[in-house]
């Protein structure tokens, strides 16, 4: 019942006003976010599509269809989404409340145990490479769209657990299915999921969106570009290799976050929440900080998120892939920018520098933050859950 519906989600939004924004507090970077901002991250206008790119990039738009950045966004009612999620239960707390996902007339329902009514999930955040965030959106008494964030995610290889940031207190009430997200965040997380994020005033339009981070997220001026090209003109779009290595990590920063977003105190290896922000980590490297120190020569090497990770692909699962670049720089030839002197110099860089680390207990992910670390720097999950915050 769509009316009925309806109130559940202003039932939900006063309940939230009351409590507070926790879940704000919980992952976001502590930075004062205006509504313009999203457009930064998403076109409210139509970009060009993807297949219109491959006319002349056929290779590259082959190659990044099943990449992870166009499967950012999926709507609930996908069929693997539906194999995921419904029929599945878990309790988020010790003796707290159990989350249970259902399936009715091909729409993915929420319920707990500590709630009487159900919640209507749309969208999934995450293309399952490290989770699927289920998402549930409603009208706030201003007119603007606003998002619950599911309190229970889905981890590879299948499994449900908490959403990392939730409340894991066990609280009763409708804070068991999920946590609040306000206007102008609400459209910085779509944001960084579409390609195309059209709105009325503040209510997104969700039949128009160009679900995924598709080309002209990343590469801006497409349609001038297509239309110079289709005139037998030259235009060049603009290309990242043109960029600084600061400008480039800071561009994926837009959305997996940037070292200025965050205060000096916030800046520390210490916060192991810091591992969930690549960029940051990555400008705060001495290879990443150095590199412009390093004499020209057969062995310099830029160093930025591209040195590793090509957007179009999925990323590189081979760690040796990722060792033989530490060698570009740091391998036994001569000239190089220093040798490592470790006895396991050609086997093992990542275990030492870029450890992988357990932010719960089903999700994790590389240390970007490249540097000479001790076992003390290597934090145990127990130390990071249940919930870690900025």
């Amino acid at each position: 019942m769509p009316g009925r519906h309806t109130m559940i989600r202003l039932t939900a939004f006063l309940g939230f006003a009351l409590v507070g924004i926790w879940c704000l507090q919980s992952w976001s970077v502590q930075k004062p976010v205006s509504v313009s901002e999203f457009a930064m991250h998403a076109s409210d206008h139509q970009p060009p599509l993807m297949n219109r790119c491959a006319s002349c990039h056929q290779d590259v738009c082959e190659e990044f269809k099943d990449a992870p950045h166009t499967q950012t966004l999926i709507e609930a009612s996908d069929p693997l989404v539906l194999s995921r999620f419904a029929g599945r239960s878990f309790q988020i707390a010790k003796d707290g409340p159990v989350v249970s996902f259902e399936e009715r007339d091909k729409q993915l329902w929420m319920t707990s145990n500590a709630y009487p009514e159900s919640m209507r999930i749309e969208w999934m955040f995450g293309s399952g490479q490290h989770a699927m965030t289920p998402v549930s959106l409603f009208t706030n008494p201003d007119g603007s769209t606003e998002l619950i964030e599911g309190s229970v995610s889905w981890f590879p290889p299948n499994v449900l657990g908490a959403t990392p940031g939730a409340d894991l207190t066990g609280s009763p009430g409708i804070r068991s299915l999920g946590g609040p997200i306000d206007h102008a965040r609400t459209m910085e997380c779509f944001g960084c999921h579409v390609t195309q994020l059209p709105h009325d005033g503040g209510r997104i339009r969700q039949q128009d969106i160009i679900k995924g981070v598709s080309c002209d997220r990343c590469h801006p001026g497409g349609e001038k570009h297509i239309a110079a090209m289709e005139q037998g003109e030259e235009l060049s779009i603009e290309k990242w290799s043109e960029l600084s290595p600061l400008e480039s990590i800071n561009r994926c920063g837009e959305c997996h976050r940037r070292a200025d977003q965050l205060t000096a105190s916030e800046l520390s290896p210490e916060r192991p929440v810091l591992v969930r922000f690549a960029p940051v980590g990555m400008a705060m490297s001495a290879c990443f900080l150095k590199q412009d120190s390093v004499p020209e020569g057969p062995h310099s090497f830029r160093m930025d998120c591209l040195t590793c990770h090509d957007p179009h692909k999925p990323a590189e699962k081979s760690k040796e892939f990722y060792i033989e670049k530490c060698l570009q720089c740091h391998g036994p030839e001569k000239h190089q920018v220093s040798e490592c002197t470790s006895a396991i110099t050609s086997r093992e860089c990542l275990e030492c520098h870029m450890p992988t680390v357990s932010l719960t207990d089903n999700l994790k992910l590389t240390d970007h933050w490249i540097r000479i670390r001790t076992s003390s720097d290597l934090p145990a999950a127990s130390e990071l859950a249940p919930n870690p915050k900025p």
